[in-house]
């Protein structure tokens, strides 16, 4: 008897391996989750939350999702990791600022206000709320 069950059990592994062969190699490399969906969770490294907005469409699929960095409203006298990303980006791009501290003195404010002149964002004050943030972002 015990013969008996040790063998059934290496052929119930063995269906078992050949049943998940045959759904992996059923699935067509291009499905994803159902549209409208997206796998997001937590905070990026600086601490700022994640919001998944659904939307748009795209050609056959459904709908489409964009995934925004909600980042807190900045200005001049602001501190933390979140004045230290603007200051990255902002050298990035070509805005110097200095080296990055942290700390959102006159010199990254007179470049804040540089920016966004240039991408037509009004007011032009150096505060840097959502529209300046995704701007900043969505330029690469």
């Amino acid at each position: 008897m015990d013969r008996w069950f040790q063998n059934t059990r290496g052929l119930v592994i063995i269906g078992l391996a050949i049943a998940t062969v045959v759904v992996l190699l059923s699935i067509e490399p291009d499905d994803s989750f159902p549209g409208g969906f997206a796998v997001s969770s937590g905070t990026t490294p600086s601490g700022a939350p994640i919001t998944t907005v659904p939307g748009g469409t795209s050609s056959g699929t459904g709908s489409t999702t964009t995934t925004t960095v909600v980042r807190p409203t900045v200005q001049e006298g602001s501190t933390g990791a979140d004045v230290t990303v603007l200051q990255q980006r902002l050298n990035a791009l070509g805005y110097n600022v200095g080296t990055p501290d942290g700390v959102f003195g006159a010199g990254t404010k007179a470049q804040v206000i540089a920016f966004q002149t240039q991408k037509g964002i009004s007011p032009a004050d150096g505060v840097v709320n959502q529209a300046t943030w995704t701007a900043l972002l969505a330029t690469e």
